[in-house]
């Protein structure tokens, strides 16, 4: 990054479009996935009682629950190493991480052609990559780095 050193920990964690892939539900570290695995080991057969309790408790909502357990799964069996040891398992269409490669850049902000339409990203995801590569530019990938991991990512 200009001859300025890069930690891998730092530069496995943030994708190459600024995102932190740790913070994803499908990534293996996640802490989405850390608590889907656990809730789901804390609800145990919750299943078979959520049937009884809306009858139990006179409340619809424990209809609903084959619905969420489905939801709560989904991130609990993601395993994604994150974007720069595959490909994104969420989005097929990026086209970022390839043109990296290309461009020879860690990140997109780097590449004299930033901002592009090359990302294949919708509207809103354009604006926060925007946003994203500009605040690493400014203020540095290390305080990027360690402002994304606590806040959410969605």
């Amino acid at each position: 990054m200009g001859g300025v050193m890069i930690s891998e920990k730092v530069l496995n964690a943030l994708g190459p479009c600024g995102l932190n892939c740790e913070t994803c539900f499908a990534h293996a570290d996640g802490e989405i996935r850390k608590y889907s695995l656990k809730l789901k080991e804390k609800l145990g057969n919750f299943e078979a009682y959520a049937k009884r309790f809306e009858t139990l408790l006179n409340n619809p909502v424990f209809e609903h629950y084959p619905e969420f357990k489905s939801m709560l799964d989904y991130p609990a069996a993601e395993n994604c190493q994150g974007c720069r040891k595959e490909k994104c398992r969420l989005f097929d269409e990026c086209g970022v991480r390839s043109c990296h490669r290309t461009k020879g850049v860690d990140f997109c902000f780097q590449c004299n052609e930033f901002p592009c339409g090359k990302t294949n990203f919708d509207g809103d995801l354009q604006q926060r990559w925007v946003q994203i590569n500009q605040k690493i530019r400014e203020q540095g990938l290390e305080k990027c780095y360690e402002d994304s991991k606590t806040k959410p990512r969605y």
